[in-house]
């Protein structure tokens, strides 16, 4: 059962170059190519307790709000085997309704992801997400991969930030940050009620990583990231840890921020 009575499929499940051709009339750019129309859509001021709103970072270079449709020239759409191989990543598991995206995880591991094709080494990437109580086997994931998306287990550069990572949490409780380089990993945990509505937000450049929930900073480190990296929208599945059943994930926006702006640094 959906969080709403009626949703609208971004597309059909099928193979995913006739999926795409549903979903927009526009040719595939290249990775790391942003629309300047999608930019222009960008509300003029963000949540009053965002973090670009609190620490002054200005205007996004691009955007996504989700109202109507997404276009395959800012999208690569998922269509795969599933994290480690477990199930299967599909574009019939996105949809749209009540200006907001959604994915949904079926009990059998039929899951979604997504990835911008907007690609920046260092900047300032949020997210606003609303989680649903659901299968603890399923794991929301906001992040940062190397270009063309996270579909892998491990990256070719050993970069990753995952922003927000939920494990094992069937009510949505218990929000984790996780910075992967080659020096290794950092984490912080916290405690936020996530069926509510929060931005989750990320700042990555030369001097460090510093990671942010409504505003407020619950992650810091001195290593960062160099790659471009690629914002991603995931519900991975992983059988047999946590209860199984169904999830779902529900995404406000997302919006990505030059370093050149304005910040807390």
């Amino acid at each position: 059962m959906s969080p709403y009575g009626s949703l609208r499929r971004i597309a059909p499940a099928a193979a995913l170059a006739a999926a795409l051709a549903l979903i927009t009339p526009a040719a595939a750019a290249a990775p790391g190519a942003g629309t300047g129309a999608a930019a222009l859509a960008c509300p003029a001021a963000p949540d009053a307790t965002s973090a670009a709103a609190v620490h002054g970072w200005g205007a996004p270079d691009w955007c996504a709000e989700f109202d109507d449709y997404l276009q395959a020239s800012d999208w690569v759409f998922y269509d795969s085997p599933g994290h480690a191989g477990n199930g299967r990543r599909s574009s019939g598991q996105l949809y749209l309704g009540e200006g907001t995206l959604f994915l949904y995880g079926m009990a059998d591991g039929t899951t979604a992801g997504l990835a911008s094709r907007h690609v920046q080494a260092y900047g300032r990437w949020e997210t606003r997400i609303r989680l649903y109580p659901g299968a603890g086997s399923y794991h929301p994931v906001a992040l940062l991969w190397p270009q063309e998306g996270g579909g892998n287990v491990r990256s070719a550069t050993g970069e990753e930030i995952d922003y927000l990572e939920v494990i094992d949490d069937p009510e949505r409780q218990r929000p984790n940050f996780f910075l992967h380089t080659p020096q290794g990993q950092e984490q912080a945990h916290a405690r936020v009620d996530m069926t509510a509505w929060h931005t989750y937000a990320v700042e990555n450049g030369p001097q460090g990583v510093v990671g942010y929930i409504d505003g407020r900073e619950w992650f810091r480190s001195a290593n960062a990231t160099h790659s471009p990296m690629s914002a991603c929208l995931q519900l991975d599945w992983f059988p047999g840890q946590g209860s199984g059943g169904e999830a779902w994930m529900e995404v406000d926006w997302l919006r990505i921020y030059p370093m050149s702006s304005g910040g807390a640094g």
